[in-house]
């Protein structure tokens, strides 16, 4: 089986981390049989007025990857040029994958772009079309009437729609209630089973250790409310005898007033800015516990990642997160500071198996895992 694999979202030197969890997933795709070569379609802005970059190379993994950079001080209006995207990604496949490379199948990653123009490729070359899908903004495209065509003649065209979560498929039905309920296959996203392992905690008679991992960033209205887990912290902390210790991973602009917040509550926090996959996997195998509050998640990599470590998880009741989260690996909380410092006290209390959590999310999450299920669906769709 070989997979053209298409996307807009991929991490490049000067963003390590953008898009890494599509990444996974191409990486989960070469460790099975499957033959793939990535074309990452990137819009980034830049001082030029238009400049295309283009590299191939084969990456760390072994992944022949065809990097296609438009930079532009109008990279919001070149992102929306789906045509120029769509001509462009079909002249560097003809020019630089096909004379070596035949797929028998178009994969895309995110509807809009990649999705689209993995669309037009497919029907370029007469070849079925998957989409996983991972964006939780798909009813904003929707209410676009030129782009909303695109996209729903993307999904309607697609053999599968791979949505990384049941909340994410429910969104999505209920968006697109024409889309028939055989069409959809929940695949989730990956997590690094070799990175994100188990470690039996440090005890420590006098501390408890807390860490939350996020880019605490200022929007209309955030993603991320770690005000909760703050003051409930504060809270709680009058009521113990043992110091309660917060690790903040993450950049983003919000920072700063998040560091007087800890001042202003007298909460213990140590911020350390953003972090690399394995320094993240180093704190949370010496965490006590993982804190989540969040008003929306599509998945939530990061609660994974926790897990795969056993390290159990507070977090929010919202979206995707009932899915990851149960009795046996946490505590879910209404995003009321009420409720977080009632789940803090308890989830304190409590007893978890972190072994079995850890065992449990390694067999459902890993590259194997993943990489096995995908291609199953390739194989149902085009059989070798």
């Amino acid at each position: 089986m070989k997979v053209l694999f298409v996307t807009s979202w991929y991490p490049t030197q000067n963003n390590p981390n953008y898009g890494i969890f599509v990444k996974e997933h191409a990486k989960a795709i070469q460790a099975t049989s499957t033959e793939i070569v990535v074309l990452a379609v990137l819009t980034e802005r830049s001082k030029s007025f238009f400049k295309l970059l283009a590299d191939d190379y084969i990456d760390e993994s072994g992944i022949r990857t065809v990097e296609i950079k438009l930079l532009s001080r109008f990279r919001d209006i070149i992102h929306y040029l789906v045509p120029l995207q769509n001509r462009i990604a079909y002249h560097y496949f003809k020019k630089q994958i096909s004379p070596t490379f035949s797929p028998d199948l178009v994969h895309s990653n995110v509807v809009f772009p990649a999705g689209v123009i993995g669309d037009y490729i497919a029907h370029k070359i007469d070849k079925p079309s998957i989409i996983t899908e991972h964006w939780s903004k798909i009813g904003g495209i929707l209410k676009k009437p030129y782009f909303s065509c695109l996209v729903k003649q993307a999904y309607q065209n697609a053999s599968k729609i791979l949505p990384v979560s049941e909340y994410l498929k429910k969104n999505m039905q209920m968006l697109m209630p024409y889309l028939p309920d055989e069409k959809f296959w929940v695949v989730p996203n990956v997590v690094d089973a070799k990175l994100f392992t188990f470690k039996e905690k440090e005890q420590s008679e006098t501390e408890i250790r807390f860490c939350a991992v996020a880019t605490w960033a200022t929007k209309n209205q955030p993603d991320k409310y770690p005000e909760l887990f703050i003051e409930a912290i504060s809270k709680v902390q009058s009521t113990m005898d043992k110091r309660l210790k917060l690790t903040m991973i993450g950049g983003g602009d919000r920072v700063e007033e998040l560091k007087m917040l800890c001042a202003k509550l007298n909460v213990n926090a140590d911020f350390v800015g953003y972090q690399r996959k394995a320094e993240i996997a180093k704190v949370l195998q010496y965490s006590h516990f993982m804190l989540h509050a969040s008003r929306v998640e599509t998945f939530g990599v990061v609660i994974v990642e926790s897990l795969m470590t056993g390290t159990p998880v507070l977090c929010s009741n919202v979206a995707a997160l009932p899915e990851l989260i149960n009795g046996s690996n946490g505590v879910l909380c209404e995003n009321t500071v009420e409720s977080w410092v009632n789940g803090l006290k308890f989830i304190i209390s409590k007893s978890f198996n972190q072994i079995e959590i850890a065992k449990y999310n390694h067999l459902r999450f890993s590259e194997n895992s993943i990489g096995y299920q995908i291609s199953t669906i390739y194989n149902e769709i085009q059989p070798v």
